[in-house]
């Protein structure tokens, strides 16, 4: 039986794989098309928004002086100002006078002079005279000019994911083009004799390819997955599918096979082609993870149980994508205490999936109390999970512990 090369560290080997990253290159594309890209530049506001001091409320524009001391039962009386058409760049350039109003609308500019908008269940209108009950102190439901963003103020900042109101900020300042970083193409393999995918009949002695699909779907919110298949326990055909892979990727991932027994070739297959860095980290689970370099491409060897692929893709690949696409920002990570203890042996880094629950004290976590990187569900009741560092052996009851919140 084949061992394991030495065990490392999963700080360690978490080095070894960010001293090869090569980030990617950049791209230009539009804006309405950036949604969950990485952006590659800073994004500098050409203007301010909003561009002119604008209504809040829909109500009147008024100088505010002009309402002090009107109550509903001593009103203060106000005339309307007379305009051609009380909409938009007819609106701006009206100005308001000594006990002077304008209608206005959520949104639109506010007429000169004019300096707050008293809101209209405070007043009552007719015969172009305006009733006002209630009082409104200057810039009162009023957006004033670069109220939102101001000229030359950095907005987005490069290594942001772009999310949907990113998206938006970049409509408002007309920034329809922007630089992201290119998107690599990563290959996903799975390996195993027992192995069907889900879509194919069920078969009562083959089980479903998991890791595929759950690689397939962390790796989509930060690079391009490719699915290249299902291989069997054979030596040459893996050779042949990894070399064949990385033709038309930039990376791959290969579940299944990483371990020591007489059918696991992975590691052996990457040390024949490239070079192997390491086979076997103190994490758990996902001890069996390996890593190595194919004519300057990554190739991570993952577990086949799929909590241990997904603890490896956490720990090791995602850190690594990351790096490869410029991501800056951080997965959401919480304080909370522990309301049961939270075991785990020193001498490896533990992957806890855990409860995280809200009270009026705060942030409370808890273990879910299940061994085995084979059970699935573990991952699908927790809604997060947390890092025991391998000098620490195991969180008490009360002891505060940093949670990762899933995405």
């Amino acid at each position: 039986m084949k061992l394991f090369r030495t065990l490392i560290s999963q700080e360690k080997a978490l080095k070894i794989v960010l001293a090869y990253v090569n980030r990617t290159e950049k791209e230009t594309i539009s804006f309405d098309e950036a949604f969950g890209r990485i952006l590659a530049e800073d994004i500098q506001s050409p203007i301010d928004s909003p561009p002119f001091n604008r209504a809040a409320m829909d109500g009147y524009a008024i100088r505010g002086e002009n309402s002090f001391g009107a109550t509903p039962n001593n009103s203060v009386f106000l005339r309307r100002k007379e305009v051609v058409a009380a909409a938009g760049e007819q609106v701006k350039k009206t100005e308001i006078g000594e006990e002077e109003y304008l209608p206005v609308q959520t949104g639109m500019p506010m007429p000169k002079g004019s300096n707050a908008v008293v809101m209209l269940e405070y007043t009552k209108e007719s015969d172009n005279k305006l009733e006002i009950f209630k009082p409104v102190t200057p810039g009162k439901n009023v957006s004033p000019k670069g109220e939102d963003v101001k000229k030359g103020e950095v907005v987005l900042k490069e290594g942001k994911v772009l999310r949907a109101h990113d998206i938006g900020m970049l409509a408002s300042l007309y920034k329809t083009r922007v630089k992201v970083y290119k998107r690599s193409r990563i290959g996903i393999i799975s390996t195993g004799d027992e192995i069907t995918d889900p879509k194919s009949p069920v078969s009562g002695n083959k089980v479903a390819d998991v890791n595929s699909y759950v690689l397939e779907a962390l790796v989509k919110g930060i690079a391009v997955p490719y699915r290249a298949g299902i291989l069997r326990d054979d030596y040459e055909t893996i050779k042949k599918a990894i070399a064949t892979s990385l033709d038309d990727c930039d990376g791959l991932l290969i579940t299944g096979g990483s371990s020591v027994g007489k059918r696991d070739f992975l590691a052996d297959a990457v040390e024949e082609l490239g070079e192997l860095l390491f086979h076997g980290v103190a994490i758990r689970p996902g001890e069996p993870t390996g890593f190595g370099i194919i004519d300057n491409k990554p190739v991570f060897v993952l577990p086949g149980y799929p909590v241990a692929t997904i603890s490896a893709f956490e720990m090791l690949v995602k850190p690594f994508l990351f790096a490869v696409h410029g991501v800056k920002e951080e997965r959401v990570k919480i304080v909370a205490v522990a309301s049961k203890k939270i075991p785990s042996a020193v001498g490896r880094s533990d992957f806890v999936r855990v409860k995280l629950s809200y009270t009026e004290d705060g942030y409370s976590v808890e273990p879910l109390r299940v061994s085995g990187s084979g059970i699935l569900s573990s991952m699908t009741k927790s809604n997060g999970f947390a890092v025991i560092e391998e000098n620490k052996e195991g969180v008490e009851e009360g002891e505060k512990q940093e949670v990762n919140v899933w995405d």
